[in-house]
C-alpha cells in the first residue's frame, strides 16, 4: 500500500511540519500546495525533506472559490505523475492532525482497499446549507483584489441576474455536495483526473459555483462507477448552528479523541451518519500544548496496543 497525502496550507508551518512528521512512514508521500499569498520561505525546512513535494504552481486560494478545487487538482496530478501506483489519496488541510497513530491509519486503509471516504449527498439540502442557489446563481471568483467590490456586485447578481440553467451544464449528472476533505483510492483519483480532462464544460461551469470545493469532486464521484463505494468522511469536524466554519479544537475535545474508536461529532454538518474518523480539524499552533497532548494520546494508544499484543502472544503460543 502506498499513500499520497495532499495538503492545502497557507500558514502555521510548525503545525504542518508536525503533521508530516506524524504521518511519515515508508508507505507515505506528501504533496503540498502553499497559497500564493503566503511567504513560502517559512516552509523552508519542510521543502528540503525527501518524500515531501511542493506544487510549483501556487494558486491564489480564496474561501469557497474554485481556486481550492484547482489547487487540489494540481496536487492530484503531481502525485499521479510522481507515482501512478498510489493506492490511497488523502486530502487534508494544513490545520488537520491525525487522531489515531500512523500504524492504525495505515491498517485502516489496508483493511478497506476499495472504500472511498467522501461525503456525497443530493443537492439541494437547505438544512445543511447546500442550497440550489449555489448552482443557479453566477458566483464571481473570490480571489483578491477588489473583494469588497465583488461582494457588492455579487449581491446585485443574486437579486437581479437571470438564473443559470445548471441542468444543461451538468447533463445527466445529479448535483451532489459534501465535505471538502476526503480519502479516495488511487483508481478513483485517476478517474477524477480523466473526467476533468474529458468534460471541460462541467469544469467551466464549476468555476462559478458557490463553494465549488463542496460540489466538484462530490458530483463527479457521486455519479461515477465508484458511487457504491462511497463512505462517510474520516475527518472530524464540529460545527455549531450559524457558523461559517467549524470550531477550532481545544483541550476539552481531546477526551473524545482518547477513545479507542474515534467517531465524528454529532455536529458534522452532514445528513449522512457519522462514521469513524482518523483525522480532525481545525487545530491551531496556539496553544501548542493542545497539539502535544493530542500526540501524547496517540502514543498512549500505541503502547496499549503493544501491551495487548504482547499479552496475547503466550496464549497463542500455548494453544499452538
Amino acid at each position: 500500500m502506498k499513500i499520497a497525502y495532499l495538503i492545502l496550507a497557507h500558514n502555521n508551518p510548525r503545525l504542518l511540519t508536525r503533521l508530516v512528521d506524524e504521518l511519515s512512514s515508508e508507505r507515505a508521500s506528501f504533496f503540498v500546495h502553499i497559497d500564493s499569498k503566503a511567504d513560502i520561505s517559512i516552509f523552508g525546512e519542510l521543502r528540503a525533506r525527501p518524500g515531501v513535494h511542493f506544487c510549483q504552481q501556487r494558486r491564489n486560494g480564496a474561501w469557497a472559490d474554485f481556486s481550492l478545487v484547482q489547487a487540489t487538482l494540481d496536487m492530484m496530478e503531481l502525485a499521479m505523475r510522481h507515482d501512478p501506483g498510489f493506492t490511497r489519496v488523502v486530502l487534508l488541510s494544513g490545520a488537520t492532525l491525525p487522531v489515531q497513530p500512523t500504524w492504525y491509519i495505515e491498517d485502516f486503509f489496508a483493511a478497506r482497499p476499495d472504500a472511498n471516504f467522501m461525503e456525497s449527498f443530493p443537492m439541494p439540502n437547505d438544512q445543511y446549507g447546500k442550497g440550489i442557489g449555489r448552482l443557479t446563481h453566477y458566483w464571481l471568483r473570490r480571489a483578491r483584489p477588489l473583494l469588497r467590490v465583488k461582494w457588492k456586485l455579487q449581491d446585485w447578481i443574486n437579486k437581479y441576474a437571470p438564473l443559470r440553467n445548471y441542468q444543461a451544464a451538468l447533463g445527466e449528472l445529479k448535483p451532489m455536495a459534501g465535505s471538502q476533505w476526503w480519502a479516495i483510492t488511487g483508481h478513483a483519483c485517476a478517474y477524477v483526473l480523466a473526467y476533468v480532462r474529458e468534460h471541460r464544460r462541467f469544469v467551466r461551469f464549476s468555476h462559478h459555483v458557490d463553494c465549488s470545493d463542496e460540489f466538484f469532486f462530490q458530483t463527479i464521484m457521486g455519479n461515477s462507477p465508484f458511487a457504491p463505494t462511497l463512505a462517510p468522511s474520516i475527518t472530524y469536524t464540529n460545527w455549531r448552528p450559524g457558523q461559517m466554519s467549524p470550531d477550532t479544537l481545544k483541550q476539552f475535545h481531546l477526551e473524545h479523541f482518547a477513545q479507542p474508536l474515534v467517531m465524528n461529532s454529532a455536529n458534522h454538518n452532514c445528513p449522512l451518519p457519522a462514521g469513524e474518523v482518523l483525522f480532525a480539524r481545525k487545530f491551531d499552533e496556539n496553544p501548542w500544548e493542545v497539539i502535544e497532548a493530542l500526540f501524547a494520546t496517540n502514543r498512549r494508544k500505541t503502547r496499549i496496543a503493544q501491551e495487548t499484543e504482547a499479552a496475547q502472544m503466550p496464549i497463542a503460543a500455548n494453544s499452538a
